[in-house]
């Protein structure tokens, strides 16, 4: 059996950690930096609408994925604990973004488009807060999620990073 993941798996895996990353270091308030608040705002959509496409191809593909071996039940329960709150984040932030941002404008021109906002009548800090203190949370866990690869591939030398590296199939 191969022991890799499927190709558009490996993509959407990589283009989330680019788009998250790119949401991540041109944040801030959208209103006040227009072009960063423009290419944070959008960035934010995208990995949403590429988490949706990511949870329908994992689901599509869950035959095929690799099943490496787990060393102990205490790194199968960390494995499946950083994983749950990688995907919820992937969904909440950018949903408490959207909802941060429609509590401090009525309208948003994105890319000369018109965001459809929630149309929240009030100013409410506690959710541009709430969003930043998640969006630094997943971050940690990214790093986490990364260390964890790294030691896999240096430490353990089980090739579980490998197998989320594209690969030619020849």
């Amino acid at each position: 059996m191969k022991n890799n993941y499927p190709k558009p798996i490996i993509i959407l895996h990589w283009l989330t950690l680019c788009l998250v990353l790119i949401a991540y270091f041109s944040s801030g308030n959208p209103l006040h930096d227009k072009i960063w608040g423009q290419v944070h705002v959008m960035s934010g959509l995208l990995v949403f609408a590429v988490s949706v496409a990511r949870v329908a191809t994992v689901y599509c593909y869950r035959k095929q994925l690799p099943h490496n071996k787990i060393i102990s039940r205490y790194q199968e329960k960390l494995f499946k604990l950083v994983r749950l709150v990688l995907y919820l984040s992937l969904f909440v932030v950018p949903v408490m973004g959207w909802l941060a941002l429609s509590s401090m404008t009525s309208q948003f021109d994105l890319y000369s488009m018109q965001l459809p906002l929630a149309g929240l009548t009030t100013s409410n800090h506690l959710i541009g807060e709430a969003h930043q203190f998640l969006g630094n949370m997943f971050i940690f866990f990214v790093g986490l999620h990364a260390a964890a690869a790294l030691a896999h591939h240096f430490i353990f030398k089980d090739g579980v990073l490998k197998s989320m590296l594209a690969k030619n199939d020849k």
